[in-house]
């Protein structure tokens, strides 16, 4: 004969699992969505930013210096921060050189003599490559290799990926337990 309850005895409901790792599975979907648009642009800019700073220009003593220019760097061209505002400089061999003129309120401090960056350029291919600058007693280079952004950009998108995929799977994991349950 089986036992019975008697009648009006009170039982705890089933405790519903997995709600908990439902919920935190699709916040974490949602800001890593987030994070996968924002991380590769907030770590190339930072790393970028790093590399500006750290560059130390080479003085050419007048102001035409010719240089090797690398595809896989930026260069950045710095004249004497009292001529910055009135340098013209300009490209001489100038196939496949991308020139952008600008003058920036970053400094460099190269022997004493305070430098500012007027322009940056970039080659296709490597090249020699002659810039001149009219109106400046000096003309500086500095180099700054890409790679170190590349890397960033690369690491800002990982990031977000894995710890994405940890989300869809403690979701996963969520629903599964809150229907056995």
């Amino acid at each position: 004969m089986a036992y019975q309850q008697p009648y009006g005895t009170y039982y705890e409901p089933r405790r519903k699992r997995g709600l908990k790792r439902i919920i935190f599975g699709s916040l974490g979907i949602i800001a890593n969505g987030i994070g996968l648009l924002v991380m590769p642009i907030l770590a190339g800019v930072v790393v970028m930013m790093i590399a500006m700073l750290s560059v130390t220009p080479v003085p050419s003593g007048s102001d035409s210096v010719t240089f090797d220019a690398s595809s896989s760097s930026l260069h950045f061209v710095y004249v004497p921060t009292t001529e910055a505002n009135s340098a013209s400089c300009t490209v001489e061999d100038g196939a496949g050189v991308n020139w952008e003129p600008e003058v920036t309120t970053l400094t460099a401090t190269v022997d004493g003599t305070e430098y500012t960056p007027v322009g940056q350029l970039d080659v296709t291919s490597d090249q020699e490559v002659t810039i001149t600058c009219a109106g400046a007693g000096d003309v500086a280079i500095g180099e700054v290799g890409v790679g170190g952004t590349l890397i960033a950009l690369v690491i800002g998108l990982v990031i977000p990926i894995v710890l994405g995929l940890l989300a869809i799977a403690l979701l996963v994991w969520g629903i599964i337990a809150r229907v056995r349950s």
